[in-house]
């Protein structure tokens, strides 16, 4: 079972792609750094619980054993809206291979989860370079409510293009996820935004590229992923 440690999580805000990628608004990694460290021993006594709690979830799940759970930080898209294409100087500082980012035409805004009037939300979810494998977005969001909530959260809500571009972004200069680098290729499903046009949207980066793609939403192989999330707390 995985356990969430104030000390670690500090480091990894500390470290994260907000923390040293130049072209990455500062104001980013300062919200982040000071959230994170200004929070009390009950909140994180919380997030120990929560965590807890998702891994017993993600417990006997098709590669749950691949999966590192964490805080995630999701800023507000006036700020940097991860929905979208990164510079490629962005890309670059992250893994000196990469390209310009390929976002598919037809994909719409996706939904932003970040409250209004809020700088950033945290969410605890999969920070590494891998997530679950749960089927297809159709098995996924046709399954009962009962069977994806965690301490009273549909895991799947937020289970975004949003987040899965901080994800990406926040790994900084280490392991990506979803990447042909890794020991496995995958991608990670948005179960939690919309079908377009019957197809649903997802996210991996491939030959150099991070991709925002679209495919059969009864897609359920094993590269297919993702990553359940809960929100933790918002920074205003």
């Amino acid at each position: 079972m995985q356990r969430i440690e104030r000390d670690r999580e500090i480091a990894r805000m500390g470290s994260s792609g907000w923390a040293t990628l130049d072209s990455v608004p500062r104001d980013i990694a300062d919200e982040a750094s000071r959230f994170v460290s200004s929070q009390n021993r009950a909140w994180w006594s919380d997030a120990e619980e929560l965590g807890a709690e998702m891994s017993a979830w993600m417990e006997g799940r098709r590669f749950c054993e691949q999966v590192e759970l964490g805080l995630l930080y999701v800023p507000k898209p006036a700020v940097l809206d991860v929905r979208t294409a990164m510079p490629p100087q962005t890309r670059q500082e992250q893994r000196s291979d990469l390209l310009g980012d390929v976002v598919d035409a037809r994909l719409n805004e996706g939904r932003d989860l970040v409250p209004e009037g809020a700088n950033g939300q945290l969410f605890l979810t999969c920070v590494g370079e891998y997530g679950i494998s749960a089927g297809s977005y159709e098995d996924i969001s046709s399954a009962s409510d009962v069977e994806y909530t965690v301490a009273g959260h549909d895991v799947r809500l937020p289970m975004t293009r949003q987040l899965w571009g901080s994800r990406v972004l926040q790994a900084g200069t280490g392991p990506l996820p979803d990447t042909e680098h890794n020991e496995a290729w995958t991608f990670t499903l948005f179960v939690g935004d919309e079908l377009v046009d019957g197809l649903a949207a997802s996210g991996t980066i491939l030959k150099s590229h991070v991709r925002f793609r679209l495919g059969k939403a009864n897609r359920g192989i094993g590269s297919a992923r993702v990553a359940p999330a809960i929100p933790i707390g918002t920074v205003s």
